[in-house]
């Protein structure tokens, strides 16, 4: 994974940590560090050393690989285990955080777990346990998917070769068995249970084995463990509906016609008919190939891979392209959601993220449009099958992408395909069981948070998951994407979070409500004279030219913090030219602009502090200069406020800059 900013608490443990590909970048919020301890505790029946690298204690259970017994040896089940802090005191309870992917460890989201429940670690305990074939439990890897990026199919067919017999022993509900075994061994009653991503799939397998060992659940952008369509039918809703949503939020977009999903189908079916090629920074500033059509529009819709990014940019992209024949902004687009989609993980240690975890989860749990019980020989055959039988009933369950868009996107976004080389699981572990069926779920309190603009766990499947309980509550979080707690840019799922778990309720969920939108770009310009002036105040002498101006300025300082979601370098390159770096520290990223050039006809320079969490400030200043004069500006605005504007002061040719205009 790209850089992290943390605060001082969850530096302590930084050795060790990475985090989930859906967000390149996690703000952690300051607080203190963890506390150091005796060298070994007592744990229900086990002795726990402690950890080499970070502050916690570190343990291990044996579990037999196969339960069943058919395929003999055994797996050892790591985990990290942090006291609460008050020793005076008996613990409260404890927390147990379960990361996604899968194939990613939870050890490896300390730092993220430490920041959310920070306010409830001085009484309740937290435990870490990375799921077989994970991390420190004996994580698997095989090559050469483990480094082939998004990996093929002749790669999974030699990867479930080399895991056989044993390539069905890593499903969910066998790891959920493993976390009851831990629990036995630590003597833990009950737990309230976080699982963010796949670790709510997850959390759900283990509500459906293990109800009896839970206080309390959270599912933070989940879908259901049972009953999901193998077609995913709810994502195009959600993705069609969270750039409709961003359009209307935003004034300029509201005020064209027509829907912003309509403009991006006009884009895909001009991309149908004239696909093209160009290059394009990739978010880290090398120039990289990319193509424009029907599979990589798709893969930019549907991916979340650059999430805010793609809803702010990609409608006035579609439009520059379509009306102006501009290609760069979307072949920009398309670039960075690609290098986005691989996090440092990926391709890299298996122990960071299991390539081969992912699948073999995938495989053994997740429906399938093919019988996984049929010899791999049969599968493509059923496959095809199915997607014709699709294209007849429901062919556009991804509108507006074609039902092979969908499939010719790369692995993890499409799964179709996937496991058609996937070996036949055994009897003994029926495929797309994580729950025995007829499960009866669990009546503990269960709160369910799901991303209004999350296409990947749409609000739908939340609503799906939320009904196997029979006490769960659904928490819709406005303007947020996937994974709402974890990683909390808004101090709002988080709270709500943390206040479940310490009273079984969520509390105040107005902040749900009033998270600020996603800024959608006006509109992308070759040159100042094609954008609208920034609108004059009191005491301005800028001439309209001048206001147009301010305006690019504005905007190039906002692309160049946009990049950030994007970029893993610490430097990058602007949209039509000239440079940028940055570097964070805490809640504050410093940028430096060096003839960044958003528009062709004005090359910007200056500095930037964004301090991104509450209150969110940003504060350029900027200079450049125009046919007029130089400039030098002063530009500040809130990047947390709901439809923010940007104050504009300065001067441009010696002429008094006042003036605002929609935050950039």
């Amino acid at each position: 994974m790209p850089s992290v900013t943390i605060g001082i608490a969850a530096s302590v443990l930084l050795a060790a940590a990475s985090l989930p590909a859906a967000s390149p970048h996690r703000r952690v919020a300051a607080s203190v560090p963890l506390p150091a301890g005796p060298p070994q505790i007592r744990a229900g029946s086990l002795t726990l050393s402690r950890c080499p690298t970070v502050t916690a204690y570190c343990g291990s259970i044996t579990q037999p690989l196969d339960p069943a017994g058919q395929v003999p040896g055994t797996i050892q089940i790591a985990f990290e285990f942090y006291p609460h802090l008050n020793s005076s005191q008996p613990a409260a309870g404890t927390i147990v955080a379960v990361e996604g992917g899968p194939g990613y460890p939870s050890t490896g989201s300390r730092v993220s777990y430490i920041d959310l429940f920070y306010p409830l670690l001085d009484t309740h305990d937290l435990l870490l346990v990375d799921n077989r074939g994970t991390g420190k439990s004996q994580a698997l890897d095989c090559q050469p998917l483990q480094t082939g990026g998004n990996g093929t199919l002749h790669d999974i067919a030699l990867c479930g070769a080399s895991l056989s017999p044993a390539a069905d022993l890593y499903g969910s509900g066998i790891a959920a068995d493993d976390l009851a075994a831990v629990l036995a061994a630590l003597a833990i009653p009950q737990i309230d249970l976080y699982g963010d991503s796949y670790g709510s799939y997850f959390s759900q397998a283990f509500a459906g084995r293990h109800g009896n060992l839970l206080r309390a659940l959270i599912l933070d952008s989940t879908w259901p463990v049972v009953g999901e369509s193998p077609w995913y039918p709810e994502a195009s809703p959600a993705m069609q509906n969270a750039f409709n949503v961003t359009c209307q939020q935003n004034v300029d977009c509201r005020n064209l016609p027509g829907t912003s999903i309509g403009r991006i189908t006009t884009l895909l079916d001009a991309l149908y008919a004239h696909p093209f090629a160009g290059s394009a920074p990739d978010g880290n500033g090398n120039y990289i190939t990319v193509h424009a059509d029907g599979e990589s529009l798709a893969y930019e819709a549907y991916s979340n891979s650059s999430d805010s990014v793609v809803y702010r940019e990609l409608d006035p992209a579609a439009r520059a392209y379509l009306d102006q024949g501009d290609s760069a902004p979307l072949l920009r687009l398309i670039a960075e959601n690609g290098r986005a989609s691989l996090s440092n993980c990926i391709g890299g240690a298996p122990s960071c993220y299991s390539a081969a975890l992912f699948v073999a989860v995938s495989c053994s749990d997740y429906p399938q449009i093919y019988d996984m019980t049929a010899p791999p020989s049969l599968r493509p055959a059923e496959d095809i099958a199915s997607i014709q039988q699709e294209q007849l009933t429901d062919p556009g369950v991804y509108a507006p992408f074609t039902i092979a868009d969908y499939r010719l996107m790369p692995l993890p976004s499409s799964v179709l395909d996937m496991c058609l080389p996937w070996p036949v699981p055994s009897p003994a572990h029926p495929p797309g069981q994580p729950v025995p069926p007829g499960t009866v779920f669990p009546s503990v309190p269960v709160l369910v948070l799901s991303g209004e603009l999350d296409s990947l766990t749409p609000a739908q499947q939340g609503a799906e998951a939320a009904a196997l309980f029979p006490n769960a509550t659904q928490i819709l979080v406005a303007n947020s994407f996937h994974v709402t707690a974890e990683g909390d840019q808004d101090d709002c799922a988080s709270a709500i979070a943390v206040h479940f778990f310490r009273d079984l309720t969520p509390g105040d969920t107005s902040c749900a409500s009033q998270i600020a939108e996603v800024r959608m770009l006006p509109r992308f310009a070759r040159t100042m004279s094609a954008l609208d002036p920034a609108t004059p105040g009191p005491g301005n002498q800028g001439t309209t030219a001048d206001l147009q101006a301010a305006a690019a300025a504005a905007l190039t300082a906002g692309d160049a913090i946009a990049r950030w979601w994007v970029n893993t370098s610490g430097s990058g390159v602007g949209l039509r030219g000239g440079q940028f770096q940055y570097t964070g520290t805490g809640n504050i990223t410093n940028f430096t602009l060096d003839s960044s050039q958003w528009v062709e006809n004005l090359a910007v320079s200056g500095s930037i502090v964004w301090q991104y969490v509450t209150p969110g400030a940003v504060v350029a200043q900027l200079t450049f200069n125009t046919a007029a004069g130089p400039g030098a500006l002063r530009i500040t605005w809130d990047d947390r406020q709901p439809q923010a504007q940007a104050t504009i002061q300065g001067a441009i040719g010696g002429r008094t800059i006042v003036a605002t205009m929609q935050a950039p």
